[in-house]
């Protein structure tokens, strides 16, 4: 999915290429180790372009939300959350992200996210 991101050369770099089947991968240490700045720079271009921007938690629920609705748009029918009597069929996409669980107490238990318990 992200191939079209990596850059192995130039101001934008964010990864190094090494051989297919790793050869040249004990020179390409060799070199990183003996320049530890231009290593240090190469990954933080790479942590501000793949963890900080397309792999942040924003970007992955959109990049699921689109999943969803595209899959939606070629099912052939509407899924009915809630079924005969009234039962409950799934859980929404938004109401798993925000709660991080499918089966949640009523009234809700709080939780402490920052916080290790």
């Amino acid at each position: 999915h992200f191939h079209h991101l990596l850059r192995d050369a130039g101001p934008q770099q964010n990864y190094f290429r090494v051989e297919r089947g790793f050869g040249d991968l004990e020179g390409v240490m060799g070199t990183l180790l003996g320049d530890v700045e231009a290593a240090g720079r190469v990954a933080r271009r790479a942590k501000e372009v793949f963890r900080e921007r397309y792999l942040s938690p924003a970007a992955e629920t959109c990049y699921w939300r689109r999943l969803f609705d595209g899959w939606a748009s070629v099912q052939g029918f509407e899924p009915e959350l809630r079924g005969e009597g009234g039962m409950l069929r799934g859980t929404p996409f938004e109401s798993y992200v925000i709660m991080e669980a499918t089966e949640w107490e009523v009234p809700p238990k709080p939780r402490r996210v920052c916080v290790d318990e």
